[in-house]
């Protein structure tokens, strides 16, 4: 894949660098105006809390378009690689993902 297939940023120069996060969590929520992902860190013991970082929120018509671009991106990369990435049903029961829903995203 080249570089200019892997991302779909925008060709113009950064006054600043954008800054960057790593996430390792991440929770949603959907009102009828918006979407919202908040991306944190998953604590290593126990009795420790998850811990938010960001919270990126957006129009439905943008999560939903980003979404599809993501799905997209992801297929791609599975396809060039020639790997299929797999999701352990444990996590996707845990995030209420039926084999119904998932269906249309396999290839």
């Amino acid at each position: 894949m080249s570089k200019d297939q892997q991302s779909n940023e925008p060709k113009f120069s950064w006054s600043q660098p954008p800054q960057e996060f790593f996430s390792d969590v991440f929770w949603n929520s959907v009102s009828p105006w918006s979407a919202s992902i908040t991306f944190g860190l998953r604590m290593a013991g126990p009795s420790e809390q998850d811990t938010p970082t960001v919270r990126i929120r957006m129009p439905l018509q943008q999560a939903k378009a980003l979404s599809i671009l993501l799905l997209r991106a992801v297929r791609t990369y599975e396809n060039e690689a020639n790997v299929t990435i797999e999701l352990p049903h444990d996590l996707l029961n845990n995030l209420g993902i039926s084999p119904d829903d998932w269906k249309p995203f396999n290839k």
